[in-house]
């Protein structure tokens, strides 16, 4: 029965085993509500669970558009990069709660593709999904189950996306629409993700709308960054003018509109980074370094000879956003830090400037720097006028240094 089950749950829908004598079983399946979409169109994955067991389930549940929501969505984008520049990891922690399945009862789930994955051109793509949790028996006063059983869902999908106009779209999005007005607040934020992460120009005005309420607001800063017009800088900067000490959607607004390349607004980005505590600045300095580029170069350097720790380690990371040559021969001078911190900083930096390492078994920064500045100096003596430099966000393949 074991080795059945084993080979049945390879399949798009999966089935787990039991704890003590009892049989509990999850199902799950995805589905695509059609598989032909016009560009700029809302694509939903949806997915569904069912107990076909005997007893109830517990399981932990956060955000389905999180690292804690169990998805795991890849759409083909070309061959993936086995080594690239923009792997730099990252920390999460999970927000949610326990959710319990009762016998014969069924969950039902939309997840936005467009949210993570741009679908913008006419062309077939490929999606992998998968949803992941563990589970167990009802356990009162525990967040998570108990038991350590894990289910997994898994399937592949190919969908179309044809070329289009904004007639033929428009019609997609007036449920959305709609929806901005409704009661319920979560109805609200859903309608907001669809419109703000695909941007249509046409909706333009209802973006910069969204930004007065708070539930909507996150989505109006994601939908100004993609439209990158005149009026949406002209927004994003007044949200940052506009709000007073710290704020989280403040910082994501500097952030967006340092990537929308508008040099207009590096002196804005500048005079914020500048008036902020050392150890609170390195978001803005980051900010500032990359809109700025060449021209935030003399900014960056002057905290690299601060007596503050905290600007000396912005100014290491800020180096590589200015995606200035000049930047690389300063990082190889701080490979020699006495603080090993600063030194995997700073090799971290000229990987993302320069798409090289030094560091050895397929690991993309080294750690130990020290031991790696004669290679570089080598290596940026011999290249340096030559080899290309990258700015932030310009991933590519990382090769070893030669």
């Amino acid at each position: 029965m074991w080795q059945r089950v084993t080979r049945y749950c390879a399949a798009s829908v999966l089935c787990l085993l039991p704890w003590g004598s009892a049989l509990a079983q999850l199902q799950g399946s995805f589905s695509m509500e059609k598989q032909q979409y016009g560009v700029g169109e809302p694509v939903f994955l949806a997915f569904e669970l069912t107990n076909i067991g005997k007893e109830s389930v517990q399981f932990f549940r956060g955000d389905r558009y999180s690292m804690c929501g169990g998805y795991e969505i890849a759409v083909s984008s070309g061959p993936p990069l086995i080594h690239s520049s923009c792997d730099r990891g990252f920390a999460f922690s999970c927000v949610g709660a326990a959710q319990t399945l009762a016998p014969g009862e069924t969950r039902h789930e939309r997840v936005l593709v467009n949210f993570e994955h741009d679908l913008s051109k006419a062309a077939t793509y490929e999606v992998h999904a998968t949803w992941v949790v563990k589970y167990g028996p009802v356990t009162e006063g525990f967040s998570f189950p108990v038991g350590g059983q894990e289910f997994k869902a898994e399937t592949n999908f190919q969908i179309q996306v044809i070329d289009g106009n904004a007639e033929n779209v428009a019609p997609a999005f007036q449920p959305y629409i709609a929806d901005l007005s409704a009661k319920d607040e979560e109805r609200r934020r859903e309608a907001a993700r669809v419109i703000g992460s695909l941007a249509p120009p046409f909706l333009e005005d209802t973006i910069i709308s969204m930004a007065d309420s708070p539930a909507t607001l996150p989505f109006a800063l994601m939908g100004l960054r993609r439209l990158n017009t005149s009026r949406s800088r002209e927004t994003l900067a007044g949200i940052i003018q506009s709000t007073s000490g710290y704020s989280y959607w403040k910082e994501m607004a500097i952030k967006y509109l340092s990537e929308m390349g508008d040099k207009k607004y590096f002196p804005l980005l500048l005079d914020v980074a500048k008036n902020q505590q050392p150890n609170q600045a390195r978001d803005y300095v980051l900010a500032a370094a990359e809109l700025g580029g060449e021209g935030g170069f003399p900014y960056v350097v002057s905290l690299l000879g601060s007596a503050d720790p905290f600007s000396r380690a912005n100014a290491i990371m800020a180096l590589p956003r200015t995606g200035s040559r000049r930047a690389v021969p300063l990082l190889i001078e701080q490979l020699r830090n006495p603080d090993p911190d600063m030194g995997r900083l700073a090799s971290t930096g000229l990987m993302e400037l320069t798409h090289r390492t030094a560091a050895q078994d397929g690991r993309l920064v080294s750690d130990a720097p020290p031991s790696d500045y004669f290679k570089w100096m080598r290596w940026w003596l011999q290249n340096g006028s030559s080899t290309s430099i990258y700015g932030p966000n310009q991933c590519g393949e990382v090769e070893p240094l030669q």
